[in-house]
């Protein structure tokens, strides 16, 4: 789910139930990074204490991908007794520890699907097979053909004046992924960008 995906799905859920939307806040940044460090969550969390309200995220992986976090955070130990309660947009109905529940299930299911890949794999070397070396490489030239064009895309919108957000938004509302089938951000268009542009300059010197 892309970036205004998100806003979106938020937006549709805040009219359903009756909420006020006091501030939107975005972020591009892992769900692996710890709360209180992510600086626009934290201006999030700070203006839901301020209005007495709930914090919303799309979904849960937004706060966080860490059960640990989520636990933190439900359970109050990450900033006390003015943790605002957490409401996920695809699951509005969900109490702060069906949340926390949710993030220990979807744990324990990437690590079973973990083992199971690595086992699996495993047993398919001992007998003898090669894992996949032309369907990996097939997927390789897959990626590198779509990130090509992505970058060109996204080249092409910043000759426009598209600022590095927007172009990456424009992206991922029109369907481009990163070669890993991931969203684009702003850090990550600017970092490709740079390079197309090191690239062209030392073809130019040539």
């Amino acid at each position: 789910m892309g970036l205004e995906g998100q806003k979106t799905l938020c937006k549709d859920v805040a009219f359903r139930l009756g909420l006020e939307l006091v501030e939107i806040f975005q972020e591009s940044i892992s769900g692996k990074v710890h709360p209180e460090k992510r600086p626009v969550f934290m201006k999030a969390l700070e203006s839901a204490q301020r209005s007495g309200g709930r914090l919303m995220v799309a979904k849960l992986d937004r706060l966080s991908r860490e059960v640990y976090h989520v636990s933190g955070y439900t359970q109050k130990h990450l900033f006390g007794d003015l943790t605002p309660d957490l409401l996920i947009a695809e699951s509005p109905s969900m109490s702060q520890m069906e949340i926390y529940l949710k993030a220990m299930i979807s744990e324990e299911e990437r690590r079973m699907i973990g083992e199971r890949t690595r086992a699996a794999l495993a047993e398919r070397k001992k007998q003898g097979a090669e894992l996949g070396k032309t369907g990996r490489a097939k997927a390789l030239s897959s990626a590198r053909n779509k990130t090509s064009e992505a970058i060109a895309y996204a080249k092409e919108l910043r000759n426009k004046g598209y600022s590095y957000q927007a172009i990456a938004d424009q992206m991922n509302a029109d369907g481009f992924t990163t070669s890993r089938g991931g969203n684009w951000y702003a850090a990550n268009v600017r970092l490709r960008l740079k390079n197309l542009e090191k690239l062209t300059a030392r073809q130019l010197r040539w």
